[in-house]
């Protein structure tokens, strides 16, 4: 009987109980589901840093000898050791291959995709980067012929191959990978075309050891030490994958919270709305327990079929939407998605049980009354008149404003619970299109305002000072150096990009407000978060060195200003050469578009190609921000709609009273109307800032590489105030036909 009377009411209460089960489905649907997507990178990425055996400690120097191998291997916390030498090679007319050539292969090892295992002893054979080689249509058994400053050898493909140190890779100034120009190869040391030659320029090390004893270990002749967390493709997978893990965490809270309020009010309404059925239950002689396990059972029956079609299609959606963007920008053998980690039923568990719980404490108070006590009416609210009342402005602000503000006063949960749903609203869709401004801002800021060249060649170290003026001339360009350099204050480290220009006018550098500036002649520049991140600031002293060279230049900061994406330090020419470097430009830019091949030139850098790799990288980003909009518009529906039928059923007696004193449906409608555009005024007020902090968040888990410019555009807001307040007003018109149909007789009624 019990059974059939919950089926009962839950299709005359349809509206309410379908968003709870709407609120706890997308709950766990989003926790899952982006939880299934980035757990799997994670335990993909995990697996294969493990399989591979991924170096803990990156040591680069000039010539790292095997006395200074043994000493370090010697270390207390080291447990294995190998040197490696990296050189770039020029193939298949100005292609990039990065060339390992190993002593040991029991760190950082390969992952074979295709062909032969690793041989140390073949002095012949090469293993290809897999990607690479499928773009240009290279197969195992083929012969690659290389140039490596100025020397020209060939090697046979042996295998395709994965290597973990290059899970993110990108050999451009373009954000997205280009396998086609950029690929690696790994080698054994006796494959080296000049044995005589042959110097290590990496030490990898498994283990646990602390900078100091491995720089007394090789007497301080070393140019960077870096640890596994801060290498840049392991730091660019686990910033991604922190991104993804923060955005499923905080996105279900959202619509678990409004869950549990939407299950309160509907649930106290239900129970306030059927206490002479209660009583009438009681009295025919159904037990208290059986009464509330009843009431209880709504909350839990609905929490728990919505979470688990939350857990069985979450991992089965979301997850897929996401790994086509971040296969064609991450490189892993084997992708994963975890589909079912414990984690996944303990918070459906905690979810079904936190909505069981909030039912029986809507119920409890209605459940402990005595049979007689359910069977009298409701006693109505004490009216009491607050000290706002009492002014005289209470009378000179309307009878329109006088009831809502009685009214909302009198219901303080409703109030919160409409001011929350328009709040969590207002957040997301803000969240969602302040990303995507975000984003197009970026773009626009790098390849419009910055960095105003089209093409981009990139020379070899062997160009000579004649080629390079040649070049010049022919694509109308200018040079700059840039290299990569370890910056150092006081105890903070930090990696970045030194750029040493010469009267450059195709990068232009911008202030915080991103307008152009002209930097000082003196001194050094240095980025915006260079400064965050070390704790420098204007006026001070800072350390850097360049890679390969392991002194150490003192430097005063003169300006900061802010770039979007190479983060370092800028100077010009007159000042780097002070230091003592020759001044030996690393690539020209041209605001023309370059083709064709020179002599010297590694590679062109397009800015339309890269444009074009940046839309491709944002996509992951555009999935969530296309999520988020219809997660908002699903919460704000749901919400507003939930609130106007839980008001309008609270004051149907109270809206009867006033139309029988001669009020009009429209005037009964404005009321409504009135009271649901001030809780939509307040949460759109908190909103706004709550969805820029929340980007703002967002945004920085995406590495300190990136600094995004994150602002309320005019744009932004004005689509959310239309999205919220539309949706405000158009479900108040929802209510017009019940209003218009109020049977008064029925709502003014004695109860019996």
């Amino acid at each position: 009987m019990l059974t059939r009377k919950m089926f009962r009411d839950m299709g005359c209460h349809k509206s309410q109980f379908i968003s709870i089960f709407l609120m706890a489905f997308l709950a766990i649907f989003i926790y899952t589901g982006v939880g299934g997507e980035w757990r799997g990178l994670q335990k993909s990425v995990d697996e294969y840093y493990e399989t591979s055996n991924l170096a803990d400690i990156f040591v680069y120097g000039n010539n790292i000898t095997k006395e200074q191998e043994m000493a370090v291997l010697n270390l207390e916390g080291v447990t294995d050791v190998a040197r490696r030498m990296e050189l770039s090679a020029t193939i298949l007319n100005e292609k990039t291959l990065y060339l390992y050539f190993v002593e040991d292969d029991n760190i950082s090892k390969p992952y074979i995709a295709a062909g032969s295992t690793f041989d140390l002893n073949d002095t012949e054979g090469l293993w290809l980067d897999k990607r690479f080689a499928d773009s240009n249509g290279i197969k195992v058994g083929d012969t690659i012929n290389a140039t490596v400053s100025g020397l020209k050898f060939s090697k046979t493909v042996r295998g395709l191959i994965y290597f973990p140190e290059q899970v993110y890779e990108s050999g451009s100034d373009s954000m997205q990978p280009d396998f086609s120009k950029f690929g690696y190869a790994y080698l054994s040391y006796k494959a080296f075309p000049v044995p005589d030659y042959l110097t290590y320029s990496t030490l990898l090390i498994k283990g646990d050891v602390q900078e100091g004893a491995v720089a007394e270990a090789l007497d301080n002749q070393y140019s960077v030490y870096l640890e596994k967390k801060d290498h840049a493709s392991v730091s660019m997978f686990q910033n991604e994958v922190s991104q993804h893990k923060m955005m499923g965490d905080i996105f279900p809270v959202v619509f678990l919270l409004i869950a549990l309020l939407t299950m309160m009010t509907t649930m106290t309404r239900l129970v306030s709305n059927q206490r002479i059925q209660i009583g009438t239950l009681k009295a025919l002689g159904f037990k208290k327990g059986a009464i509330t396990w009843h009431y209880v059972a709504y909350g839990f029956a609905l929490s728990l079929f919505g979470a688990v079609l939350g857990l069985i299609l979450g991992p089965l959606i979301i997850p897929r939407l996401f790994l086509p963007s971040m296969s064609s920008f991450y490189t892993i053998p084997k992708w994963q998605i975890a589909s079912n980690e414990p984690v996944y039923y303990a918070v459906s568990i905690a979810l079904v049980l936190l909505c069981t719980a909030v039912s029986f404490l809507a119920c409890r108070r209605h459940l402990s009354e005595t049979p007689a006590d359910t069977l009298r009416p409701k006693a109505p609210k004490a009216i009491r008149h607050g000290l706002f009342e009492r002014t005289r402005l209470w009378v000179k602000i309307g009878f329109n404003a006088q009831w809502n503000i009685r009214d909302a006063t009198r219901n303080k949960i409703r109030s919160f619970m409409a001011i929350v749903g328009v709040f969590g609203c207002t957040t997301l869709i803000v969240c969602a299109l302040s990303m995507n401004d975000a984003m197009n801002d970026l773009k626009k800021w790098q390849y419009e305002t910055v960095n105003i060249y089209e093409s981009k060649l990139q020379l070899d170290s062997t160009i000579t000072d004649e080629q390079i003026q040649n070049i010049m001339t022919d694509v109308s360009g200018e040079a700059i150096i840039e290299e990569s350099i370890e910056i150092r204050y006081k105890s903070n480290k930090k990696t970045g990009t030194l750029r040493v220009t010469d009267g450059t006018t195709l990068i232009v550098p911008t202030d915080y407000r991103m307008n152009p500036i002209i930097l000082p002649t003196k001194g050094v520049s240095i980025t915006g978060k260079v400064s965050e991140a070390l704790g420098v600031k204007k006026g001070e002293v800072l350390e850097w060195h360049i890679y390969g060279d392991s002194d150490w230049h003192e430097s005063v900061v003169s300006a900061i200003y802010r770039e979007p994406v190479n983060q370092g330090i800028t100077m010009n020419r007159e000042q780097f050469e002070k230091y003592g470097f020759k001044w030996k430009p690393t690539a020209i830019l041209s605001a023309r578009t370059v083709s064709g091949k020179y002599d010297g030139v590694e590679s062109i850098t397009l800015t339309s190609e890269s444009i074009k790799g940046w839309d491709e990288l944002t996509e992951a980003v555009f999935i969530m921000v296309y999520l988020l909009i219809v997660a908002a518009a699903i919460l704000s529906v749901v919400v507003l709609y939930n609130l106007g039928l839980l008001s309008f059923t609270e004051m149907e007696r109270s809206l009867a009273t006033l139309k029988v004193m001669g009020l009009k449906s429209g005037n009964l409608r404005n009321l409504l109307l009135t009271q649901n555009l001030w809780f939509s005024v307040i949460g759109f007020a908190f909103g706004i800032p709550g969805g820029l902090k929340l980007t703002e968040i967002i945004c920085s888990y995406s590495g300190e590489s990136f600094d995004f410019p994150i602002s309320s555009h005019p744009r932004t807001l004005l689509i959310s105030f239309v999205f919220t307040f539309g949706l405000s007003i158009i479900v108040n018109l929802m209510f017009s036909s019940k209003i218009r149909r109020l049977n008064m007789v029925e709502a003014l009624k004695a109860m019996e």
